[in-house]
């Protein structure tokens, strides 16, 4: 205690990695112990808090979660603005975002397998899933915008005829831009850092993820959808009738 026996200080020592989960684990519920059991007391009024490596550490990424959380809603808002003044077209914005968004999951999915599996380090690291989700969105969007103006431009086409055509045109152009940056983030890789493979392996996944499933596939899927909903119903109106006319 201090000399005026005002303050106290507890010295705890954690048996896990102080930057590990589960010391940020372990600082969480330190937090949340001596909130409930002041609560109530006299000393309900008092001033306390951790320090030390985990506890910063753990602020930090609480930080860093929170910042993320506001920026990502901000970015994804942005580009979906700029994507309605581009395609003009609002389910279309809406389906580039769709599959940005799973992109960038699938490829923080893959990073954490990779993190825990094969460096065997205790997560991810904290700026990884900020810098690659801007890479991802910024990068995917261009893809996007490339396939979608080539989209616009068949616009004598089907929906779905249109964006085939669109995909062969522009894959090319898009698979090589994907390989010249992936190739260029693999070469993280042999550095050593774990902040930097594992911010390669997630811009790397997020990539080929987009590039060779989500744009080539889904978008197209669900471009056509519409087209394809209204010739099911066409196809079902003329049975009934065909049906009505034989009875």
């Amino acid at each position: 205690m201090s000399k005026d026996r005002k303050s106290t200080k507890l010295i705890v020592i954690l048996k896990d990695d102080p930057y590990s989960s589960a010391a940020m684990d372990t600082i969480e519920g330190i937090n949340a112990e001596l909130t409930s059991s002041l609560k109530g007391t006299v000393l309900e009024k008092a001033k306390f808090g951790a320090a030390g490596p985990s506890s910063t550490t753990y602020d930090t990424n609480k930080a860093q979660l929170k910042s993320f959380n506001s920026t990502a809603i901000i970015v994804i808002i942005g580009v979906f603005i700029v994507l309605l003044f581009v395609i003009r077209s609002f389910w279309p914005a809406v389906y580039i975002i769709v599959s940005l968004v799973i992109s960038y999951y699938v490829a923080m999915t893959a990073t954490n397998i990779v993190t825990d599996k094969i460096i065997g380090a205790d997560g991810v690291s904290s700026f990884v899933p900020f810098f690659s989700f801007i890479i991802i969105i910024t990068v995917g969007v261009d893809y996007s915008i490339f396939l979608m103006m080539r989209y616009k431009e068949l616009g004598e086409l089907s929906p779905s005829k249109a964006i085939v055509q669109a995909a062969k045109h522009i894959g090319g152009v898009v698979i090589s831009a994907m390989v010249i940056l992936g190739g260029t983030f693999a070469t993280l890789v042999p550095s050593g850092l774990v902040l930097l493979i594992e911010l390669a392996v997630a811009v790397i996944v997020g990539l080929v993820v987009l590039c060779f499933i989500l744009l080539p596939m889904l978008l197209p899927a669900l471009l056509a959808m519409p087209e394809a909903l209204r010739m099911k119903r066409k196809s079902a109106a003329r049975q009934v009738s065909t049906e009505s006319r034989t009875a």
